[in-house]
């Protein structure tokens, strides 16, 4: 009956359970008594995770299947890869560690918010190779910069795929006129579903291993 309880609501604390278990039972746990019983259980103290609300599964599923065609037919003449943009503010980023309890792990952050603007392209089939670029802002102009790239990379490919989501300057029409008669094709990510786009995998990484709980003065 717990395990159920847990499952269909929330509980944000041990405490919470505890006194769930008093409530309904009449027994009285200590709360690491409480931790120890929920991890017998099957239970681990995590975050959430999110999704958008607005995400169509269906069309999510259509896309898997038609993505996995395209992978199927990669092969010398061809190159998929997974591009999008990402804004990182210049700032430390509190985040879970081991710390001694009863003590604080002070980290330094500064006052300012600027960001810098990142726009990367990931190879599907090589996930170490990125081309990135930084400029003062992404548009269509710093999109057509990473195919030029792009096309450079890669003078042997008959094709060059590119997926990416919806984004305005993507499907900007000087850009669109400007990848006629060129090798990019790109494909369009179902509305919401960032979760399809490879490349977020990378950003996730960079956050956790290069900016969380770690210190830039500049």
């Amino acid at each position: 009956e717990l395990v159920k309880e847990l499952e269909r609501n929330l509980y944000h604390s041990s405490k919470e359970v505890v006194c769930w278990i008093q409530e309904r039972w009449g027994i009285v746990y200590s709360l690491e008594g409480c931790v120890k019983l929920l991890h017998r259980l099957g239970f681990s103290y995590k975050k959430t995770k999110l999704f958008p609300c607005e995400a169509d599964k269906e069309r999510q599923e259509a896309f898997i299947e038609e993505l996995g065609s395209i992978k199927e037919t990669l092969g010398e003449k061809s190159v998929l890869y997974f591009m999008d943009a990402c804004h990182p503010q210049h700032n430390t980023r509190s985040s879970y560690a081991w710390i001694k309890t009863g003590t604080e792990y002070e980290l330094p952050s500064v006052s300012g918010r600027k960001r810098l603007n990142i726009n990367a392209a990931l190879n599907a089939s090589a996930p170490q190779e990125v081309v990135v670029r930084f400029d003062e802002s992404i548009d269509a102009e710093s999109t057509w910069k990473v195919y030029e790239q792009l096309l450079e990379l890669h003078p042997d490919k008959e094709f060059i795929d590119v997926v990416c989501d919806n984004a305005r300057y993507y499907k900007n029409k000087t850009l669109q006129e400007r990848l006629k008669g060129t090798k990019i094709k790109q494909i369009f990510l179902p509305a919401y579903s960032p979760n399809l786009n490879l490349i977020e995998r990378l950003w996730k990484f960079m956050r956790k291993k290069v900016i969380d709980s770690c210190f830039y003065r500049k």
